[in-house]
């Protein structure tokens, strides 16, 4: 546990944050959004501005605060953005305040959250949103690999499909990694084609084709396509056996992980 600071530490920082203190020497005007101390005047020009005043700090019941918006350095006279307790009454001569350095500027404010404004209708209007990453993996394992595609991509082919990323409206994706264990190239087999497939000008199209050939192990997305990512609005890759029989008894398994992102 870090120890507390020591207590003249503490008193420190605090005093510290008051830039100044003392009690009113005139009446402000009847707009009750000033008052006067001649013990300010000579402080400078545009001293105070943007800190917080504190008035009737001794008083619990009548404290109140306000953003500092001007000071007039020859008449020791603080504007306040706003009238004490919001009563247009003459803040009186006798008032105890204290003018603390936090910075409580409305225009700053207001220009954060016209900007926050301002992002969020770009991101409305259409701006690229985030990825999300889909967690956990999707795992697959094959077992008895086809020589054809009996259903090519989009549909569904359990036999054949090692990644489907169906195209979603209003959504597009990323292929983040893909891992495959070939375990067997079957009893006639010598090699296994995998193809790579996407949506392309709005149609799904074969856009590779790699052929390995009776190398057992793990090949992975750099290995096979030469690529770190697919980015596409649908994902495919399949995989083929040489083998003349049907099914064939070709296997394989692995992961893959990918992200989608609404547009």
């Amino acid at each position: 546990m870090t120890p507390r600071p020591p207590l003249d530490e503490l008193l420190a920082l605090f005093r510290a944050t008051v830039a100044a203190e003392g009690i009113t020497t005139g009446a402000g005007t009847a707009a009750g959004d000033n008052f006067i101390d001649a013990a300010l005047i000579g402080a400078g020009a545009n001293s105070f501005k943007s800190m917080l005043a504190i008035l009737y700090p001794g008083d619990p019941q009548n404290v109140d605060s306000k953003d500092i918006t001007g000071f007039d350095d020859v008449t020791g006279r603080v504007t306040l953005a706003g009238a004490y307790k919001e009563v247009a009454a003459a803040i009186p001569v006798g008032v105890p305040y204290k003018i603390v350095t936090f910075r409580f500027v409305p225009a700053e404010v207001a220009a954060l959250a016209a900007l926050v404004n301002a992002i969020e209708a770009k991101l409305d209007a259409g701006a690229p949103k985030l990825y999300v990453e889909q967690i956990p993996d999707t795992d697959f394992a094959l077992a008895a690999i086809d020589n054809v595609l009996t259903n090519p991509p989009p549909n569904a082919d359990a036999e054949n499909s090692i990644v489907d990323i169906d195209q979603v409206a209003d959504s597009t994706f990323v292929l983040r990694s893909l891992w495959v264990n070939i375990t067997s190239f079957g009893t006639e087999g010598t090699t296994l084609t995998f193809k790579l497939w996407v949506m392309l000008n709005g149609a799904v199209a074969e856009v590779d084709s790699v052929d390995v050939p009776n190398i057992l192990g793990i090949q992975n997305l750099m290995d096979l396509f030469g690529l770190p990512e697919v980015h596409a609005d649908g994902i495919w890759i399949t995989v083929e056996t040489d083998s003349a029989e049907s099914p064939g008894d070709a296997a394989c398994s692995g992961t893959f992980r990918y992200a989608e992102a609404k547009i």
